[in-house]
């Protein structure tokens, strides 16, 4: 009987161990609107390279691109073809954060109405190993239309695939923006978002 007990300990141990346990799930940090926006007649979003982590800065803006075009109402500029196109006009990117300025003359060759920023850390020893933070501008104006931050909580296993949880955080960045762009295509604000994340089983909005 004992060594049973041991061995059920023993097993339970490795689980925590090895990371049997299920992963965290992601923290919204923070989403704020500019509230005295008033929702124009946009037809293009660009949305460029992110600046940050040197892994996931090319990488993390794809898949971001990819649920924004889950939407029929805007078009999207992907970060792959927004890079080429701005480098083919003389202007270099870097791993560094564009300024508004910078990001709004990118857009502008692109004949993009909004433009994203964004940036991602994935740092194995922090508050918040991985940590997304995403800014919609309107080109026009230079007004920041919305910011929003994701990480992931404090207990990640240093040695858990980093690739996964900057998916995830991603694609959670992604259906959130995805209400903010059916909003504005609707002529409307929209409610603020829960301050948790949704669940990755919530289904997409395709029908913008």
């Amino acid at each position: 009987m004992q060594s049973k007990v041991r061995w059920s300990l023993f097993l339970a141990f490795l689980c925590v161990l090895f990371g049997c346990s299920s992963k965290p799930g992601v923290t919204v940090k923070r989403f704020d609107f500019n509230e005295s926006f008033t929702p124009s007649s946009w037809e293009k979003i660009a949305v460029l390279p992110f600046s940050g982590d040197k892994k996931f800065r090319r990488t993390s803006p794809e898949w971001f691109s990819f649920y924004l075009q889950k939407q029929q109402r805007y078009t999207i500029v992907t970060p792959t073809y927004a890079e080429i196109e701005i480098m083919r006009n003389g202007i270099s990117m870097s791993e560094k954060a564009l300024s508004v300025e910078e990001a709004r003359q990118a857009a502008r060759l692109l004949d993009a109405d909004a433009v994203f920023l964004g940036n991602i850390e994935a740092r194995k020893i922090s508050q918040s190993p991985v940590k997304l933070s995403l800014q919609l501008i309107d080109v026009e104006t230079g007004e920041s239309i919305a910011t929003h931050t994701i990480g992931y909580p404090s207990w990640v296993f240093l040695w858990d695939n980093f690739q996964e949880y900057v998916r995830l955080a991603t694609e959670a960045a992604g259906r959130d923006f995805l209400r903010v762009l059916k909003g504005l295509a609707d002529g409307k604000w929209i409610e603020p978002l829960p301050s948790s994340a949704s669940s990755n089983k919530d289904k997409d909005s395709n029908d913008i």
